[in-house]
């Protein structure tokens, strides 16, 4: 009896350690990085859903809805649920610099992979109006370069020839 009302002890408080041990957003906002270093994209995005299902008011909320959009297009060139996940990103923490950049990967999703240059500029001229004052100055010239471009073959564009050389 003995025997048995110390293995039930220790189970018991063995459980109590597991059941308390919680992980920080830091953590899973750490784990998600190494694991698409490491390629484990599946994995990488399980644990962003975990950040944001356990800490959607993080400081680092942001940070992770935004991988997982990069995520998405690194994983498996998912660009639908990337540009939900940047989405996302733009509703839900607007005031962040993870939200202007969110903004700007809509319109080059759209513009580069999917080919929508009716919606490409649609999203880019939200950016400017958007983030005009707050992007990163090369930001804003990098979507008024696209706005400029959307459609054209790089041998069309001047600045662009010589990497279609």
């Amino acid at each position: 009896m003995t025997l048995n009302r110390i293995f039930y002890s220790c189970l018991a408080a063995l459980l109590l350690v597991v059941g308390c041990v919680k992980e920080s957003p830091a953590d899973l906002l750490s784990q998600s990085k190494s694991l698409i270093q490491e390629r484990k994209y599946s994995d990488a995005i399980t644990v962003l859903r975990q950040l944001m299902d356990k800490y959607p008011e993080s400081e680092l909320a942001a940070e992770g809805q935004y991988m997982l959009g990069d995520t998405y297009i690194a994983f498996n060139k998912n660009f639908e649920r990337a540009l939900n996940e940047y989405r996302v990103v733009v509703q839900n923490y607007p005031e962040t610099r993870f939200a202007i950049n969110a903004q700007f990967m809509i319109g080059y999703v759209y513009a580069n992979f999917v080919q929508d240059y009716n919606q490409a500029r649609m999203e880019y001229e939200r950016f400017l109006e958007l983030y005009s004052t707050e992007a990163d100055s090369g930001l804003v010239q990098s979507v008024k370069f696209e706005l400029e471009n959307l459609g054209r073959d790089l041998n069309e564009i001047p600045q662009l020839k010589h990497i279609s050389s």
